[in-house]
């Protein structure tokens, strides 16, 4: 028995539109098809497949229904345990460094050294740190 693919990461957000917003407006995610679940929520995805949601938005307090779903508000960790980051691949790092600049988001931008990437660092509304990742010639 083998994995097959990743499908998502959850992120329980404090602010769950604000948190929808910053995926869509700032790194070009789509809202997609979500089950009618009974509490607020998003799925966000690369494109129009439905094998590519790869955000699941819901909020962080406990809403109608969420309990059976997420699980109890007292069995659900705020925090990512030892996870450090979403990552993403993606293009015109220039286009994303001028973005996050005129909106004030600060990124760190990092070479991995022998390899031909460039990375920028951003956090999300929620603290979710995202890795961008862009091919380099070099």
């Amino acid at each position: 028995m083998a994995l097959k693919t990743f499908e998502h990461v959850l992120i329980l957000a404090d602010d769950v539109d604000k948190t929808k917003d910053f995926y869509v407006d700032i790194l070009g995610l789509n809202i997609g098809y979500r089950p009618d679940f009974p509490f607020k929520g998003y799925w966000l995805y690369l494109d129009e497949n439905p094998k590519a949601a790869c955000i699941h938005l819901a909020m962080r307090k406990q809403d109608t229904g969420q309990d059976y779903y997420i699980g109890k508000k007292d069995d659900v960790k705020s925090g990512s345990g030892a996870i450090d980051h979403v990552a993403f691949n993606a293009d015109d790092i220039e286009g994303m460094k001028a973005k996050l600049e005129k909106i004030s988001i600060e990124y760190t931008h990092r070479k991995v050294p022998g390899f031909p990437l460039e990375q920028l660092f951003i956090m999300d509304p929620d603290g979710v740190k995202v890795e961008l990742n862009y091919a380099t010639s070099e």
